[in-house]
């Protein structure tokens, strides 16, 4: 610095110089430029990135001479591409680019570029956000924001089909999981790589290989070797295969809750409020993007995160989280959508509320209704009997257990879409019955991976809002308090050393409610001749409410029956 400042006065910035004559040199070269790409594109790029700003107006041109001479000669400019994106990802990961090379670059398009051109300067300007973005957080302390970066990257390299670095970053996210113990998230990263591979005796390229501790020659074997990772982190994250069937009757483990979390306002760095995932910047513009009495077609300038929550994680627990990585942000105390001026704001603001996930059952068990085993084809009194059955029948009865309790794992797992429900009156309050009038706004977010995953969150790249009508909402409840017995009872059936008062408490209630009146409001809001004649299209709803009632009604008084013997 002091070399620098003693000689500047006298020569200026000699770079600038050296840079206007590299530059002149590379005009006169003519038909011979081709002999120099794409070896002279990584010294180059170094060159334009010198944060002197007439010396990048001078020298940025020159890529898009390089493009125009590989073009000539071969049809595309494949080999020039290439190295500017690995070039540019190590020199900004080095410190080098600012905001500033990004919009110069963008600007100074030749004029006489052709569209596959234009398309190669806006990927470039797209990679250069996600680096910079990138560096930006690269030291903060907050790892959650430097694994949201990182996926930005590696996402981005995917779309463009570059395995090497797509990999490479691969790695920088799992050694992020790592350091955090979310051994589970490294094993679904690593994941990613593995997919790559093919079972088979091919080569195992150099760029496939990029760890040390992996001695493969083959893919086959460096396949192997992942999977053999892979078990052992999700070991290391609680999920370890050898247990499995074991626990996954016999053991409570508690469900996560799943949190939506919206960031707005312009104060917020920008991978929290701008698209940043392809997926959901490639969404056409036709769709309109729903929220809750929002419908808008345009680009969102805000982010909303779907967050799952370690074990008995609150949402306070979140919202302090929160507060402590941006201090300056205001808590939003509604899930009302936010106005245009707080999007648009200089502040922070965020939006935090729980959201249940929905059920996404693979195909294999699609008809194996597990949920309703119970509900619907087999005599509650056969049910109540199993506790003196054969072995035969306690065998079936675990059976059922171990389905059931698969159906319950993927509850709240393998799930990408959740779901918020908002309370609405609709038409004249009846206070002799609050079920009459009462709707809920059910809005439907959906991530674009399923969680769990290679991060705890996942951006929302779609938004629907559906209103439930009140005979919609009596029928739910019934079905839900149907499978909450289901599901007791098939845990007593496992395990009869299992306390008895939570089950009979629950059936108590049922038979005798103390307060709001059990189904009764609900016969006495839709099983009426004044509401069949308004609402004639719901006789099939109401057929289905009375079916859920009666077997409600009959399976608890038998099962109270068992219970007091």
């Amino acid at each position: 610095m002091a070399v620098q400042c003693h000689y500047s006065p006298r020569y200026q910035d000699m770079r600038r110089q050296i840079g206007f004559e590299i530059r002149d040199m590379w005009y006169n070269l003519g038909p011979h430029k081709i002999k120099f790409i794409p070896e002279m594109v990584g010294p180059m790029l170094e060159m334009t990135l010198v944060p002197e700003i007439e010396l990048r107006k001078a020298t940025i041109p020159i890529f898009f001479d390089m493009m125009q001479c590989e073009f000539h000669f071969t049809c595309s400019f494949q080999r020039f591409e290439n190295e500017i994106i690995t070039k540019l990802d190590h020199e900004v990961e080095g410190g080098r680019g600012d905001e500033q090379y990004k919009v110069l670059f963008q600007k100074m398009k030749h004029k006489y570029l052709a569209k596959t051109g234009e398309n190669f300067v806006t990927l470039v300007v797209r990679l250069l956000e996600r680096l910079l973005d990138y560096r930006t957080i690269m030291h903060d302390e907050n790892k959650e924001n430097r694994m949201s970066c990182t996926v930005n990257v590696l996402n981005f390299y995917k779309e463009i089909d570059r395995e090497e670095m797509y990999i490479r970053y691969l790695y920088k996210l799992c050694d992020l999981h790592k350091e955090c113990d979310n051994y589970t998230e490294a094993a679904y990263t690593l994941l990613l790589h593995a997919k790559l591979l093919k079972w088979s005796d091919e080569q195992c390229a150099a760029h496939l290989n990029q760890r040390d501790g992996y001695q493969a020659t083959t893919q086959g074997q460096l396949k192997d070797q992942l999977y053999q990772q892979i078990i052992n982190y999700f070991d290391k994250g609680k999920r370890k295969q050898a247990q499995f069937y074991e626990n996954i009757v016999k053991v409570i483990r508690p469900k996560p809750d799943y949190f939506a979390v919206g960031y707005y306002g312009m104060g917020f760095p920008s991978f929290l409020r701008v698209f940043g995932d392809s997926l959901v910047e490639n969404i056409p513009p036709s769709l309109v993007f729903t929220y809750g009495s929002l419908a808008r077609s345009d680009k969102r300038n805000h982010k909303m995160f779907i967050y799952r929550g370690k074990d008995y994680e609150r949402r306070e627990d979140i919202e302090a989280r929160l507060l402590t990585q941006f201090p300056n942000a205001e808590k939003m105390k509604t899930t009302t959508p936010p106005s245009e001026d707080t999007k648009c704001s200089s502040g922070q603001y965020f939006q935090c509320f729980t959201v249940k996930p929905i059920l996404d059952l693979p195909a294999k068990f699609h008809n194996k209704p597990v949920s309703e085993q119970i509900v619907s084809g087999e005599d509650p009194r056969r049910i109540a009997m199993r506790r003196s059955a054969s072995s035969q029948s306690v065998t079936a009865a675990g059976r059922a257990a171990l389905m059931f309790s698969l159906h319950s794992f993927y509850t709240v797992n393998e799930v990408h879409k959740f779901q918020y429900s908002r309370r609405a009156r609709k038409g004249e309050n009846d206070p002799d019955n609050e079920f009459a009038n009462m709707w809920i706004e059910r809005t439907t977010y959906t991530t674009a991976y399923k969680l769990p995953g290679i991060l705890r969150w996942f951006e929302v790249k779609s938004v629907s809002m559906e209103e439930i009508s009140p005979l919609e909402i009596a029928m739910e409840t019934m079905q839900l308090t149907n499978e909450k017995i289901s599901s007791m009872v098939q845990r007593h059936l496992t395990d009869p050393n299992l306390p008895i008062n939570p089950l009979s408490m629950l059936l108590n209630g049922i038979v005798d409610p103390a307060v709001m009146g059990g189904f009764t409001n609900y016969e006495k809001a839709f099983f009426n001749d004044k509401y069949i004649q308004e609402h004639p299209e719901d006789l099939e709803k109401i057929e289905k409410l009375k079916d859920f009632i009666a077997w409600q009604v009959s399976f608890s008084g038998i099962m109270l029956i068992c219970v007091y013997l």
